[in-house]
């Protein structure tokens, strides 16, 4: 983590140990600390969002993700891109994090009834139809693309992704396999926030944009909205 500074991508500041030389120590992760929790939490929250911070949402996300792609490391994916994985700090900033150690009071004091409701989302949700379809299908920066498009689309429309299905895994797999199924946007959607959002969960994965093409076309959409 410490690999990838960024601002859309949670800070680790350090590592230190409790009762070091003792039998049983204590490892203690000092994370940044994001005020509003969990991208899901404010998604769920009744803050408003207008479709000017909804954009500047989507591009923080999509600039974190830009930032892990960037690497020729060997830990170059996330693998497991879902809208509880992205933290939102006190000026709304959505920053990466998820890799296993991103917790933070909100999450610390969620109630059993909170996270049950977490995980009435199917990680199958954020799956790619190649995904989907074969188990042995390689996992790439194109799967990841899709994985955010939900969480785009999420983002833009403060729903649960396929919300209808009641996190059947065969319903899933049939609207997204077989009927090439993209759960629709809102109408007062701005059209080029929306296409970007469509693009990003297009059923062939070579039509999908790089996190590249995306951040700067998300940019582009962000100035556009804060001129009108």
């Amino acid at each position: 983590m410490k690999r990838f500074e960024s601002p859309n991508i949670l800070r680790m500041f350090g590592i230190c140990i409790r009762e070091e030389n003792t039998s049983n120590p204590e490892f203690l992760v000092i994370m940044e600390y994001c005020e509003k929790g969990s991208l899901r939490d404010v998604l769920n929250s009744k803050h408003e969002l207008l479709w000017t911070r909804k954009a500047s949402m989507c591009l923080d996300a999509a600039q974190g993700l830009y930032r892990l792609h960037l690497t020729e490391d060997i830990i170059k994916l996330h693998m497991s891109i879902t809208s509880s994985k992205f933290l939102v700090d006190e000026n709304y900033r959505v920053k990466l994090g998820g890799f296993e150690l991103a917790k933070t009071e909100t999450s610390l004091k969620k109630t059993t009834k909170e996270k049950e409701k977490d995980k009435n989302i199917n990680s199958l949700c954020y799956s790619s139809p190649q995904q989907l379809g074969n188990i042995n299908h390689p996992y790439s920066k194109e799967c990841e693309i899709y994985s955010l498009g939900i969480v785009l689309w999420e983002i833009v429309t403060r729903k649960n992704p396929f919300e209808d299905c009641g996190g059947d895994e065969k319903i899933i797999y049939k609207k997204v396999c077989m009927e090439r199924y993209q759960e629709p946007l809102p109408a007062d959607c701005p059209e080029s926030l929306g296409e970007l959002v469509k693009a990003c969960r297009a059923y062939e994965s070579s039509q999908r944009p790089s996190a590249g093409v995306l951040v700067d076309k998300l940019r582009s959409v962000v100035v556009q909205l804060e001129k009108q």
